[in-house]
């Protein structure tokens, strides 16, 4: 046999490699599919979650898939059967990330988000394509290819090279998964659930808020692990979207109308907010559950959370003419991970308790010197203030605002309300151990001798037709804590309002046993304290 043979029988393309090892094409396809099954491999950490199984299994297999036929097209073993296989793999690979870059893929954790072309998954693709192309021509090859191992061996290694330089390389999205539109990478998803997760093994605070706070709080997108300054991944968000579907089943109807427009309207003045709190207590349960998922879908779209229209990540609204503290529904919170300060919330919490529950009826706030200043408001009861306590401090056993379920003496206990006077737009700093406790508040009252006789929107002329004055000084800020057992609110313990102080407690007030047993929605929410017990005193809103 000539020199000229044994070179053109080393490059032959059809049927196995004779035993001299493979052909040039060989080694080109090996390169090929040795790049894609390394990037495939190296992209299983990025798309690692908890609880997510199938993405991570797909690019293992896919990447150890590829590069055993890169194994076994290197050693000289492949054949037609084994291309064929090549190109079938490979199709069926690139048709998955055609799809996922235009429509979706209708399976795995991110399945119908549609993922931009990054740097990564083109190349990869790229790889992919080469592979068929050379696996097809080496099935229809007829003749030997007249060429040495050399070139095709650095066309190998040129492209092992490419794909390391894929990985490896800092850019938008390399080394991180592929991106999707409208969501983070998998890799930053990944991180951000790895963080909640570390975060929830390790809080103490689950307690101060009834169950029904975190179970709304979860489905509405409320931000409960840094109140705000870690907005929820959209996987996260969908999870709690599914927990429980929409009872009407995405076509609305008159009764969540009515509850939209009042959510839309309450950011008007405190009347307007009252009204919402009586919708949502009026409302059928599909529908209030409706509005949940509502809330969600509008917040999520960048349309804001609440009766304010701002984003949910607001903790309280500085000038809060309407909606009690910033928001209709759960208020933000941030995590807390330190158990001392746990246990001293808890402890600062049964004392604010005991001072509320020192004062059961108005009758007694009365008779110690507060005096009633706001008549019924549904969401923020009625308020009795001792002026004699307004100063620029933070007193736990001094509240400066007692609140009750109706405006006469027999009145019950539903909760505190702390009045600071501090100057500028910035809430003060005082308050609860922990980043929970915020300050509203209001603007422009009308003001008469028997206390607040017109909201903020009241106009000067209008103010003074009814005997009053519009309060204009912004030095004046509230804080709540719904402290009082059965009293507590789902919204939260610190929430500017509470949707359990609706028209009927009102209605009924002197006339049950007080912890706002007439309440028509308490039986709507659970309010035991979620989560577990914090290690000393215990961590607990109700008691």
């Amino acid at each position: 046999m000539s020199s000229d043979q044994a070179q053109l029988d080393d490059v032959r393309a059809p049927g196995p490699a004779g035993p001299t090892g493979p052909g040039a094409l060989d080694v080109v396809l090996a390169g090929l599919l040795a790049g894609a099954g390394v990037v495939h491999l190296a992209m299983v950490p990025a798309h690692t979650e908890p609880g997510v199984w199938l993405d991570p299994l797909a690019f293992a297999v896919v990447g150890w898939a590829q590069l055993g036929l890169a194994l076994l097209f290197v050693l000289g073993r492949g054949s037609n059967p084994w291309r064929a296989a090549v190109a079938v793999l490979n199709l069926v690979v690139l048709s998955l990330w055609f799809l996922s870059v235009n429509v979706g893929l209708p399976v795995g954790a991110h399945a119908g988000e549609v993922e931009a072309v990054d740097g990564v998954g083109a190349v990869t693709a790229a790889l992919e394509a080469g592979a068929v192309l050379v696996a097809v021509w080496g099935m229809l090859l007829r003749r030997p290819v007249r060429s040495g191992l050399v070139l095709p061996s650095v066309v190998a290694v040129a492209t092992l090279g490419l794909a390391t330089t894929a990985i490896v390389v800092p850019g938008e999205h390399a080394g991180s998964g592929h991106d999707h539109q409208g969501a983070a990478a998998h890799d930053d998803g990944a991180a951000h659930r790895a963080e909640m997760a570390a975060i929830d093994a390790a809080r103490c605070d689950l307690g101060f808020n009834p169950v029904s706070y975190w179970e709304d709080a979860l489905r509405m997108g409320v931000d409960t692990y840094a109140g705000g300054r870690m907005p929820t991944h959209a996987s996260v968000s969908a999870t709690g979207a599914l927990a429980a579907p929409d009872p009407n089943q995405g076509r609305g109807s008159p009764g969540l109308d009515r509850l939209v427009s009042a959510t839309s309207l309450a950011g008007e003045g405190e009347v307007a907010a009252a009204n919402l709190v009586v919708a949502l207590a009026d409302a059928t349960e599909e529908d209030y559950r409706s509005w949940i998922d509502w809330t969600a879908r509008t917040a999520a779209a960048g349309g804001g959370h609440g009766a304010h229209g701002g984003h949910a990540v607001d903790a309280a609204a500085p000038d809060d003419n309407g909606g009690h503290g910033g928001h209709a529904g759960p208020q933000p919170w941030t995590a807390m991970v330190d158990q001392a300060e746990c246990v001293r919330l808890a402890e600062e919490l049964a004392l604010a308790r005991e001072t509320a529950l020192s004062y059961p009826t108005a009758a007694d706030a009365m008779a110690a010197g507060w005096v009633r200043v706001t008549t019924y408001v549904p969401g923020i009861a009625a308020h009795y203030m001792k002026f004699s306590l307004v100063d620029d401090r933070f007193e736990i056993t001094q509240p400066e605002m007692l609140l009750y379920d109706g405006n006469g003496p027999e009145a019950r206990m539903v909760g505190l309300s702390y009045y600071l006077r501090h100057s500028g737009d910035a809430e003060p700093t005082q308050g609860f151990t922990g980043p929970n406790d915020h300050y509203h508040r209001h603007v422009g009252l009308c003001t008469g001798p028997t206390g607040v006789i017109g909201d903020s929107t009241t106009t000067p002329e209008e103010c003074q037709a009814l005997g009053g004055r519009k309060a204009t000084a912004s030095n004046g800020w509230m804080s709540h804590a719904w402290v009082v057992p059965g009293c507590e609110s789902p919204w939260g313990v610190f929430s500017g309002a509470s949707p359990i102080l609706e028209r009927d407690l009102a209605r009924a007030s002197g006339t049950d046993d007080g912890g706002c047993a007439a309440s028509s929605v308490r039986d709507r929410y659970d309010l035991s304290p979620g989560g577990r017990p914090a290690v000393g005193t215990g961590e607990s809103a109700g008691g």
